[in-house]
């Protein structure tokens, strides 16, 4: 009972808040002369009108689930891993060697082997930023964005440079071997199974954190790293640790976007989802069957975004204030419970001292 009733109470502060939300958009909308009904009926339309529009949400939400994921792991020990970014495009780049130099093997290996690749990639760029801050106190949000950016110069030279496919116009790379595309499984719609790996990731996920005794450790560094230290946890090896799996789930979401939906690495293949991740993480509470619901609140919102600019003539950049208003009411919810928390306890205290 008490379980549930903790679920419970980590969901309707969240929940709250993006009714909240949506009702200031709603208002927002309407000061600025467009028709709020319209709009919200257009974003609904293009995510659940059919299994088409459904399929399609669902699979711009597949890389925001891997990355959200990263983000939430390495919260919870306390690193702030900004550069989720940039160990996904890792990842990506890792799994297109991979994907365009062993064309000769068959496409379940293949397969197999750009995950493992684009994981290894994350995870060694994830490493290094963690190592830094567990061995010399390098502060992780510096070296993170540093690291982001260095990915992302590096995926320029590549496709400008000795991967670039000289047969197209803008800068990219020759594509990976056909056998490795990772199939749609609804017809008509680019959802592939990178989706399911994803949610079954956060599952798996969530029982390494909360059921394990490797998760207890990573969960007590976050809360208490001296008294974690006084309790025998090694912390300098967990935080290096946690960046590594937080690494390599971002850049197994590069390989399976790469495979799944680009075929082919180029500049802008991310469109920024390790910072969405920042997000998405904070309105699941670091939860990773959380997040999975929180990407697909922001995957609805990006799949509906031009469907909204061509129905109520609203900017698809609306979408990214509504994301933004989310993200200011969740943080404001979770400021009001811990205030709420902290007056609960002082009141408390206040009624045994009278008593």
């Amino acid at each position: 009972m008490e379980k549930l009733k903790s679920a419970l109470r980590s969901i309707w502060m969240p929940a709250l808040a993006i009714i909240a939300a949506l009702i200031v958009c709603w208002v927002v909308l309407t000061a600025a002369g467009y028709s709020a009904p319209d709009a919200f009926g257009a974003l609904w339309d293009a995510t659940f009108r059919n299994v088409k529009s459904f399929g399609n949400t669902l699979n711009k939400a597949s890389p925001l689930v891997f990355t959200g994921i990263a983000v939430a792991v390495s919260y919870r020990c306390s690193v702030f891993n900004i550069g989720t970014e940039g160990q996904f495009l890792m990842g990506a780049i890792s799994a297109g060697y991979v994907g365009i130099y062993l064309d000769m093997l068959p496409g379940p290996v293949l397969i197999v082997l750009m995950c493992i690749a684009g994981a290894i990639g994350g995870a060694f760029w994830g490493m290094i930023p963690g190592y830094l801050k567990a061995r010399h106190g390098v502060s992780e949000v510096i070296t993170t964005i540093m690291f982001n950016y260095i990915a992302l110069q590096f995926l320029g030279y590549l496709v400008r440079g000795p991967l670039r496919d000289t047969s197209q116009v803008e800068p990219q790379s020759f594509k990976i071997a056909e056998q490795a595309y990772l199939s749609y499984i609804i017809p008509n719609t680019r959802l592939h199974i990178g989706f399911f790996v994803a949610c079954i990731i956060a599952v798996i996920m969530y029982i390494g954190l909360f059921k394990t005794y490797y998760g207890y450790e990573l969960r007590a560094v976050g809360y208490n790293k001296v008294a974690a230290q006084c309790g025998g946890v090694n912390t300098s090896s967990t935080m290096v640790k946690a960046m590594l799996i937080s690494g390599g789930i971002a850049g197994l979401g590069g390989a399976i976007e790469l495979a799944g939906n680009t075929h082919y690495l180029f500049e802008n293949m991310s469109p920024g989802y390790g910072y969405t991740a920042i997000a998405i993480s904070v309105l699941a509470n670091n939860n990773p069957i959380g997040v999975i619901f929180s990407s697909l609140l922001f995957g609805f919102l990006n799949a509906g975004s031009t469907a909204m600019q061509r129905a109520a003539d609203v900017s698809a950049s609306f979408v990214n204030i509504f994301q933004g208003i989310v993200v200011v009411f969740v943080a404001l919810a979770a400021v009001s419970h811990l205030l709420l928390k902290g007056w609960g306890k002082k009141g408390l205290k206040t009624v045994k001292k009278g008593a």
